[in-house]
């Protein structure tokens, strides 16, 4: 699971975020790796981790790309934001649970082989608002993300377990 991502309009709040990590932990039984970056994403990701069996933190863990491409390799799912992450993913071939706010899938940048059926999104008449996410929200709410419920991640991330695209 990867919940962050460059850009505050492409980032799931972390408070939704541990809940999600909670639910893959309790309803999927899941063994649970978190990406992000070294610092504080590592950090927050640690907090999120602490009381979580089965969960490791891998944010800052490898001494290469080809090291963290080989673990996704081997993922069932990967559970990521409109981010570096998803198309990482993609490239070696595993399935993308895809989260969206200020951008959108249909911009182009949904990840190479993935499914619309795997993208968790909110349709509001705002949205897109950025095609990059690098924009702040122009109503200051970002809800786009925030109205995005744990339990449908969860869900579509355990609905297709296993199959990759």
């Amino acid at each position: 699971f990867a919940p962050f991502a460059t850009h505050r309009g492409k980032t799931y709040p972390l408070s939704l975020a541990a809940r999600v990590a909670v639910g893959l932990v309790a309803e999927g039984g899941v063994r649970l790796f978190l990406f992000g970056a070294p610092g504080r994403e590592a950090e927050q990701l640690e907090q999120m981790a602490a009381t979580l069996p089965r969960t490791e933190v891998m944010a800052g863990r490898f001494a290469s790309l080809r090291a963290e491409l080989g673990l996704m390799a081997h993922l069932d799912v990967m559970i990521s934001m409109d981010s570096a992450n998803m198309h990482l993913a993609s490239l070696v071939g595993v399935r993308v649970v895809s989260v969206w706010g200020q951008t959108h899938p249909m911009a182009g940048f949904l990840g190479h082989g993935q499914s619309l059926a795997d993208v968790v999104q909110v349709d509001m008449p705002c949205r897109p608002c950025s095609i990059f996410g690098n924009k702040p929200c122009p109503h200051g709410h970002y809800d786009c993300l925030a109205r995005i419920a744990p339990h449908e991640i969860v869900a579509r991330a355990l609905r297709g377990e296993g199959k990759k695209p």
